[in-house]
């Protein structure tokens, strides 16, 4: 549990563009520009509060695990949410960047696991559709699926370590409201904003002049 005057740090975002992508939000050569937006919030953070206790992301290219090296470079442990298990996460959510992005999400998967800092929502395996990651409950419920879930955990969890009054979510959108899918980016601003807690836009539109 953070202590008090510590900030709890949420961070979420756009992938790295896949290759000829229509309308770009984070196109892959503007990955140091992220970085440093995304280092210059936390530290922001750091210096407006007494500590920051930890941070809770996943494991996507691009904002996700450059929010977890970042944190590694100041020093600011973090958990590794995964929705699914890793191997079919990689496939959907960090593969389509490229082979580098691959090796970073392993290098820090492994680290992570090291330290018992994964958390994995569903472990099935034996799946015909997304539908199929959700409990047997849950997979009638209409316009739901396994990434909303796995937001709303992601942040209760991060919730449960500091409270609304002490989490800060760092996004790194661009503002758009629908775009990125249910579960997606935008669905998390809402998430974190519906419950009081402070929210940190960091936007590409402007960041990478799109």
């Amino acid at each position: 549990m953070a202590a008090k005057g510590q900030r709890v740090l949420l961070f979420t975002g756009h992938r790295i563009d896949e290759k000829g992508r229509e309308k770009p939000r984070f196109p892959a050569d503007k990955e140091e520009v992220a970085r440093q937006a995304i280092k210059d919030a936390v530290v922001k953070e750091m210096q407006e509060n007494e500590s920051v206790a930890c941070g809770f992301t996943g494991g996507a290219s691009g904002s996700d695990i450059l929010s977890h090296e970042v944190c590694a470079e100041i020093g600011i442990p973090t958990w590794l949410y995964l929705p699914i298990p890793p191997e079919r996460y990689v496939v959907s959510s960090v593969q389509k960047a490229g082979d580098r992005w691959v090796e970073r999400f392993w290098k820090l998967y492994n680290k992570q696991s090291e330290q018992k800092r994964v958390r994995v929502l569903s472990e099935a395996t034996d799946v015909v559709n997304e539908r199929e990651y959700l409990p047997a409950w849950l997979r009638t419920k209409p316009d739901y699926g396994i990434w909303q879930r796995n937001n709303l955990w992601t942040l209760f969890n991060a919730l449960a370590e500091g409270g609304a009054r002490n989490l800060t979510l760092i996004a790194l959108w661009d503002g758009e409201p629908t775009g990125d899918g249910p579960g997606g980016t935008s669905d998390l601003v809402r998430k974190v904003q519906e419950r009081g807690a402070c929210a940190v836009i960091l936007n590409t539109k402007e960041l990478f002049g799109l």
